[in-house]
């Protein structure tokens, strides 16, 4: 055992004497004891300020930040206290430390610092805690600094689903479209779920949001309907070019059924070019490409309405882009293309929440980047089985 006063100032918390520092080089620990200031007489209730009476004491040793390889214990006695004006008991114990905590605030700060840019189960590897104790703490101090997310004057949504392991698992999340704000997180993908969101809004709160981003397809439609019936529903351009990429694929899939033998290899490796953006296709893929739509009539015009299709979402005017848009159905007819008929039948079905981008422009391109950032979270974590703690991980990294 050694005494080292030099280390004095970093445990000199208001109220508190050091008594004595001790290191135990052996078993790699320093004790810091403590004792209450001689010079305070009473303590006071936090309630109403009369001096309370002292109940009982206890002895705790509790964890603090560590010394390079050290672990720090401070150790002190703390009391039980009863105010005789308001009948208020409380356990007086050193600033930084609730009544029964095993560590102090500033280490379960430090360990949450940790777990935001490594694995909780890492963090036993420069902390003498467990993998467990690393994510309560996190979870504990998340939920006290993490301000709640912001849900007055609300123009725009944008709501998604998110696959987050196998066996279908799914998250609904939903984004404030200005801000990227996380507004919600919630399992599966069902009508239900986003009305767990859409139904604890006030009736001023909906009343601001004009428009809501979402894809065509699933179950948030209704829910959106039901609960902001005067918000307008825009469909997402990148959903939409999606689906058609689908389409395309359904073309390619069929041309390789019917080709000769010789044939089906070269359509088979086609797939990513016919989906890629002109620009960035290589020489190579370029040239492979052009030659597979010379030599097949249906994909080279299912290609072409893909390019024409984007042009759709540079209108300014909603008149304007539904011109465009009636051509661009009309022309997929004509093709006699089964596919295509078909999708420019749901097109037409569609045409107000299309439309509506001309006045809102909103996508989404923040809830797709984020996406991937609930990604990289959930394979730091190698899954999470509990969601709220997802969900504070996932606001941790939208308030950046």
């Amino acid at each position: 055992m050694c005494t080292t006063p030099s280390l004095r100032p970093m445990f000199a918390f208001p109220g508190w004497v050091i008594e004595q520092i001790d290191i135990d080089w052996e078993v790699k620990q320093a004790f810091v004891y403590l004792r209450r200031d001689g010079r305070i007489q009473h303590e006071k209730c936090s309630q109403c300020e009369t001096p309370m009476g002292q109940m009982k004491t206890k002895d705790r040793c509790v964890q603090d930040l560590p010394l390079g390889v050290l672990q720090v214990n401070l150790l002190f006695t703390a009391f039980q206290g009863r105010c005789s004006h308001c009948n208020n008991i409380e356990t007086v114990t050193i600033p930084g430390l609730t009544p029964k905590a095993q560590a102090t605030d500033r280490l379960k700060r430090h360990v949450s610092h940790l777990c935001r840019y490594m694995p909780c189960d890492k963090v036993p590897e420069f902390i003498t805690i467990s993998g467990g104790t690393a994510r309560r703490w996190d979870k504990e101090m998340l939920l006290r600094m993490l301000s709640a997310p912001k849900r007055d004057g609300i123009r725009a949504l944008l709501i998604d689903e998110k696959s987050i392991g196998k066996g279908h698992q799914y998250l609904t999340v939903v984004l404030n479209a200005d801000s990227g704000e996380t507004l919600f997180l919630g399992e599966g993908k069902r009508k239900e779920t986003l009305d767990e969101f859409l139904s604890s809004l006030t009736e001023e709160q909906k009343a601001s949001i004009e428009c809501v981003g979402i894809d065509r397809g699933g179950s948030y439609q209704a829910s959106v309907k039901e609960h902001l019936p005067n918000a307008d529903i825009v469909y997402d351009k990148f959903h939409i070019i999606a689906n058609y990429n689908d389409v395309i694929d359904q073309i390619r899939r069929r041309e390789w059924r019917q080709a000769e033998e010789e044939n089906k290899p070269f359509i088979k490796g086609q797939r990513f070019n016919l989906f890629m953006n002109p620009e960035n296709l290589t020489p190579k893929r370029e040239s492979s490409l052009k030659e597979l739509l010379s030599m097949n009539e249906d994909l080279n015009q299912a290609y072409i309405l893909k390019d024409m299709l984007k042009q759709l979402w540079t209108y300014t005017y909603k008149a304007c882009a539904g011109k465009f848009l009636d051509r661009w159905i009309e022309l997929a007819k004509e093709t006699g293309i089964a596919e295509l008929k078909r999708f420019a039948k749901g097109l037409d079905r569609a045409r107000e929440g299309l439309l509506s981008y001309c006045h809102h422009r909103i996508t989404s391109a923040k809830i797709e980047a984020f996406n991937g950032v609930i990604k990289r979270i959930i394979y730091k974590a190698c899954g999470y089985n509990d969601l709220d703690y997802l969900y504070l991980k996932i606001r941790q990294e939208a308030v950046k």
